[in-house]
Parts: structure tokens; C-alpha cells; sequence
């Protein structure tokens, strides 16, 4: 599978990349700098230039990929409100050209937004849509993508 992988050279991304590979997937990695096209050419991905406020190049990455990982994200919490829209926009915009299709999107995401009382554990089969946390944008994005199928 070609898989379009957003924040390659990132944390989670950066760790992803090799075992895409190594499994026998072809990676088409984001990168919005220089030296993460150094580091996904090294690692033996494509490279694919762009960001996340650029939802066309978004929608190209998707289009011409098997499936996509989404792990990017603008880690600015200056404006955490923001940045979880400018979260929110890019996963629709690549699930917008996957809709339809029987290509993944997986969306990556360290907040727990899925206990189903306080001091409960979160778990991936609960999650609250009125959850105060900002960062719930992506996870509505990725339940009305997969809703539209």
C-alpha cells in the first residue's frame, strides 16, 4: 500500500515510517521543511511538501494514496482552540477524497477523551462529543468521516 503520512518527521510519525516500510508499504511522508525532506529521503520515503493550514495539498496527498495516517499536529498551545480547528479542517479535507472509497483514514491522538464517568479509564470503544476539551475537533472530524463512509 502507498500510505500518505502526515507529521513523518515527527514524534509518532518519525517512528511510524520505518515499519511502513519494513512491512513492504511505500510511504509518501508531509513535510513542511528542508530538513524533514533530509530525513524522509534517508529513511527511503517519498516526500510529499506541504503543511496542515494547506488543505489542497491535504486532498492531493489523500488522492493519491491507499490510505492515510494522520498523526500531524501544530503542538502551538498558545492558541490550543485554534489549532485544534486548523486540526479539525485538514482531517476533513483528507477524508473529504477518501469518502466513498475503501481507503483508511487513522487519526492518531494522545487525548483521552473517552471515559465514561470521572475516574474512569479512557477507552477507545466511549467517547464524549460534549467533552469540554478543545481538542475534540479532531475526534468529531473523524467520527462525521467515518459516518459519511
Amino acid at each position: 500500500m502507498r500510505i500518505f503520512l502526515t507529521g513523518a518527521t515527527g514524534f509518532i510519525g518519525s517512528a511510524i515510517v520505518p515499519e511502513l516500510i519494513k512491512a513492504g508499504h511505500q510511504v509518501l511522508g508531509l513535510t513542511r521543511s528542508e530538513e524533514g525532506v533530509q530525513s524522509l529521503t534517508a529513511a527511503g520515503a517519498e516526500v510529499h511538501r506541504g503543511n496542515l493550514e494547506d488543505l489542497e495539498t491535504l486532498r492531493r496527498g489523500a488522492a493519491v494514496s491507499d490510505g492515510v495516517i494522520h498523526c500531524a499536529f501544530d503542538h502551538d498551545f498558545s492558541n490550543f482552540v485554534a489549532i485544534c480547528e486548523k486540526d479539525r479542517k485538514a482531517i476533513e479535507a483528507m477524508g473529504d477524497v477518501l469518502v466513498g472509497s475503501d481507503r483508511p483514514l487513522l487519526i492518531t491522538s494522545g487525548t483521552g477523551m473517552g471515559n465514561a464517568a470521572p475516574g474512569q479509564l479512557a477507552t477507545e470503544d466511549h467517547f464524549d462529543r460534549n467533552h469540554p476539551n478543545p481538542r475534540k475537533a479532531s475526534e468529531v472530524a473523524g467520527a462525521s468521516v467515518a459516518e459519511r463512509g
